[in-house]
């Protein structure tokens, strides 16, 4: 069983499938839909790296205001080393299942006391920049207005997974079987 959390009111629900706890912190797991136009807030971590993995549908990555965006197709990924500003984005006419691994994983409390905070009193952007920049997360309205752009490689879910924390590795694995084809 995970936990699903919900960041913005009204927004999508959040599912962390792989809680920090269950790899003695070596990461964290979640995973979103997002509908057709959709896109996640445009972020960047300062201590973690990301895998993004399309679990269903496509999506676009935008490290940059004006870089070609690189397009992920089910199964496939982008490793996202520490400090890359990006945004994700639902591309084309299905909604998507994104999946996101992060490590180490505890920027996952972040996400739950934003929950909290947005249940309390609503979503405040200056309020949930501060919360994430306590946990070294930025807002990065830069990928929007003229980012600098990251090179990046797609790959498939398989082979981007060993770059992640053994612990980790194998949990996800178990918990996107259902999306992911099989080794």
């Amino acid at each position: 069983m995970n936990d699903v959390l919900t960041l913005y009111p009204g927004g999508y629900p959040v599912h962390i499938d792989v809680p920090q706890r269950q790899v003695d912190g070596a990461g964290t797991a979640l995973r979103f839909a997002l509908p057709p136009r959709g896109v996640n807030f445009p972020l960047s971590h300062a201590h973690e790296t990301k895998l993004v993995v399309a679990l269903e549908g496509s999506l676009a990555l935008r490290t940059g205001a004006n870089e070609p965006r690189p397009l992920l197709r089910p199964g496939e990924a982008m490793l996202l080393e520490a400090g890359t500003a990006h945004r994700i984005a639902q591309y084309g006419d299905r909604p998507a299942l994104v999946g996101i691994a992060l490590w180490p994983g505890a920027v996952e409390e972040a996400f739950r006391l934003l929950e909290r905070m947005v249940a309390q009193r609503g979503f405040e952007h200056a309020a949930v920049a501060a919360l994430f920049a306590r946990y070294g997360v930025r807002w990065d309205a830069a990928i929007v207005s003229g980012g600098h752009a990251a090179a990046l490689d797609v790959t498939s879910f398989r082979a981007a997974a060993r770059a992640l924390p053994p612990a980790l590795r194998e949990r996800l694995a178990d918990c996107w079987r259902e999306w992911l084809p099989p080794a």
